[in-house]
């Protein structure tokens, strides 16, 4: 029989210690969300009976990891550079379960999806028509100025006399204003049954995660969103949500409907939301997404211009970052760096 020696006892003692301490401290929550890296993403996209092309490169979408933090991840974030900690509120706005968040992060994806898949079809010389039923308000955050004046449930419908049908006209409308302007948005809200058109005013105010974007305050989803495509194009997006994959998704629909492969077999990653004119904007957890980059060996990362300051300093002498505002900015970059 197998006899522990004294200084085997200790170890043994020591480990059962250790893992006591850290099995308790990942049982007690916190009030914070973290965000580590993901793994980068190669879509696969189905194309039904339309023509398309394989390439040999690399068009990665980045990706962070994001959920509630308990204390031993709280206690890592201190200690790991590549874990960052964000306060409850600014993830999780007041009235919104957690399932709820990841249902609304879901359904942002599949906007995401269908606007990049409608952005390369633009480029292609493709005429793409979109519709939908108004901009639905699925949350509120504490410290919105709009907190006493939106209801969830309302229907969202115009800026300043514009009128706005999805989400995504939504945000590329606010990004022609400014950070403090005041802007009078109409809706349609639900008084006990009756349909009302309302209209109320607010200041704009500074995006809790995007430095320098304007922003209401509120989490919002389009009611029916509807595009008309030439061709079915199915992008496999799995369980990751969220609208950040804008970009990359509409870079690896356009390289596999032209013959000729823009990445020259190079690997290439990127982040960046994608509006229906082609404008790239900002993301959350760029520092992440840029380390996810150079954990898969990415040569070129593309990032929106708005999160270049934060990504810039992780640049290396075989990971160049570079800043686009737009599809056609990326492309090329892309185009320029792939023919060296």
């Amino acid at each position: 029989m197998y006899k522990l020696s004294k200084t085997n006892k200790k170890l043994l003692i020591f480990s059962l210690f250790l893992f006591i301490i850290f099995s308790s401290l990942s049982l007690i929550k916190t009030d914070y969300y973290f965000m580590s890296p993901g793994p980068p993403y190669q879509w696969d996209i189905d194309y039904g009976d339309a023509e398309n092309f394989d390439f040999e490169g690399n068009l990665y979408q980045l990706t962070v990891r994001r959920d509630e933090a308990n204390a031993l991840i709280y206690a890592w974030s201190y200690v790991s550079n590549s874990v960052d900690l964000y306060p409850r509120e600014v993830i999780l706005p007041k009235g919104v379960s957690p399932e709820e968040l990841s249902q609304i992060s879901i359904q942002n994806m599949k906007t995401s999806e269908n606007v990049a898949i409608a952005v390369a079809l633009k480029y292609l010389g493709y005429d793409i028509t979109s519709k939908g039923d108004g901009v639905s308000v699925v949350g509120i955050l504490d410290d919105s100025p709009v907190k006493d004046k939106l209801k969830r449930g309302d229907l969202l419908n115009s800026i300043n006399n514009d009128e706005i049908s999805s989400a995504s006209e939504f945000i590329a409308m606010l990004r022609t204003y400014d950070i403090g302007d005041t802007v009078k948005i109409g809706l349609i809200r639900d008084v006990e049954g009756n349909l009302k058109n309302l209209e109320i005013e607010t200041k704009l105010i500074e995006h809790v995660e995007y430095e320098g974007e304007p922003m209401v305050g509120f989490l919002a989803t389009t009611v029916n969103e509807r595009f008309d495509f030439p061709f079915e194009i199915d992008i496999k997006t799995g369980n990751v949500g969220g609208p950040s994959a804008g970009l990359m998704m509409a870079l690896n629909v356009y390289n596999n409907l032209i013959p000729e492969d823009i990445t020259n077999s190079l690997v290439i990653a990127g982040t960046g939301t994608i509006e229906i004119d082609g404008s790239v904007g900002p993301v959350g957890g760029v520092k992440q997404k840029v380390i996810a980059a150079k954990r898969a060996g990415a040569e070129l990362i593309l990032v929106p211009t708005a999160n270049f300051e934060e990504a810039k300093p992780l640049e290396t002498e075989s990971t160049e970052i570079v800043a686009i505002d737009t599809f056609d900015e990326a492309l090329q970059v892309i185009s320029e760096y792939s023919s060296r």
